[in-house]
């Protein structure tokens, strides 16, 4: 998180688990269900929570951005076998009522797509 972002958290005093409090297992979040009795859950899946190495389409990933453009901005570095452990964990213990998954952000496929605009052959009509 970004200091104003642990600021905000801690002022409204939300649990939290970091990527290095669920490496090695998905604990501290079950631990937390079922001291709340939570038998529902709504999952919002953040995919920039994602190391960018491991998936590309993500903002950090974004191609015509300044090679410093994302300085001081805290990136994602769970990697997409730990996400899915959590998240299998918690629908282990929990209705999972809804999944949302946010921050997807196809990069190569908008760049793939100008790219065959430009194409003569693609220019409806145009010469």
């Amino acid at each position: 998180m970004s200091p104003a972002e642990r600021q905000i958290v801690d002022e409204i005093g939300l649990k939290t688990a970091t990527p290095n409090d669920l490496l090695s297992g998905s604990e501290k979040v079950i631990a937390w269900l079922r001291q709340t009795g939570v038998r529902n859950v709504a999952i919002h899946f953040d995919l920039d929570v994602l190391d960018p190495i491991e998936l590309r389409t993500l903002y950090f990933s974004r191609p015509d951005a300044e090679r410093d453009a994302f300085h001081g901005i805290p990136q994602g570095r769970m990697k997409i076998a730990e996400v899915v452990r959590l998240l299998s964990d918690v629908a282990d213990n929990c209705n999972v009522v809804g999944l949302g998954i946010t921050e997807f952000l196809p990069w190569d496929m908008a760049t793939v797509r100008d790219l065959l605009r430009r194409l003569p052959l693609l220019r409806d009509g145009e010469t």
